[in-house]
């Protein structure tokens, strides 16, 4: 399947821009410049590489001073996140229809898995920085959305994506596919933590492929399921 275009959020379609034509002029320029700030971010990590890249490029870039980049971005981290949440907000609500589909459970979690997987080979340069340095952010399911406004969007999406998990496993529970004892959220939580170990090392292969990667998930995931299975 191909993957996901690169795009910027100046790309987007008219059907997905945001209207600002209802906002004042303080907004629209506070808006304006967080997507220029986005915008330079995606090229400068492109073109120098997350480590190499400099917040005072990206403001150079972006046409505006480098303290006005710490008022949307704490650090590089938030900067890396400005550039991919708008599509991995955008992915997660594509999930849902993973949560709709009839089917096993293995194949209903491969698909939603499966996506990300095909979005981070659109741009290798981008998914490598971003899936090493928000490892750390994963924190407990309950855990509040704490700290910078890209952070509180990573946090928020991953509660969203554990709880369309959450609801694959009560469907599977219902349908007598998964035991009715398990703690569904602690199965979600699980399967959560399987998909961010095996995308991690997948994508720091030389050339990972979309169909491998899916591929060794999908193992993973069965191996998993043969121990929520109903015994019989």
């Amino acid at each position: 399947m191909p993957a996901i275009p690169k795009r910027t959020d100046c790309d987007r379609p008219a059907d997905e821009a945001e209207d600002l034509t209802a906002l004042g002029p303080r907004e629209r320029g506070k808006r304006d410049k967080q997507r220029r700030i986005a915008a330079a971010a995606r090229q400068v990590f492109l073109e120098k590489g997350y480590d190499a890249a400099t917040t005072r490029e990206i403001a150079a870039q972006a046409g505006v001073s480098i303290g006005t980049v710490f008022v949307y971005a704490r650090d590089k981290r938030d900067l890396l996140l400005m550039v991919v949440n708008d599509e991995l907000d955008a992915l997660t609500e594509r999930g849902q229809r993973w949560v709709e589909r009839p089917g096993p459970l293995l194949d209903r979690l491969a698909g939603f898995f499966a996506e990300r997987y095909r979005y981070w080979l659109a741009d290798p340069a981008l998914a490598r920085p971003t899936l090493e340095h928000t490892y750390d952010l994963l924190g407990e399911p309950g855990e509040p959305a704490e700290g910078s406004e890209p952070t509180q969007r990573f946090f928020a999406r991953r509660r969203l994506m554990l709880a369309q998990l959450k609801t694959m496993v009560l469907q599977a529970q219902a349908a007598g596919e998964a035991a009715p004892d398990l703690d569904a959220e602690r199965v979600a939580s699980l399967f959560m933590a399987l998909y961010v170990s095996e995308q991690r090392r997948w994508m720091q292969q030389a050339a990972p492929e979309p169909a491998a990667g899916i591929r060794q998930l999908r193992e993973t995931l069965a191996l998993v399921m043969r121990g929520v299975g109903t015994q019989g």
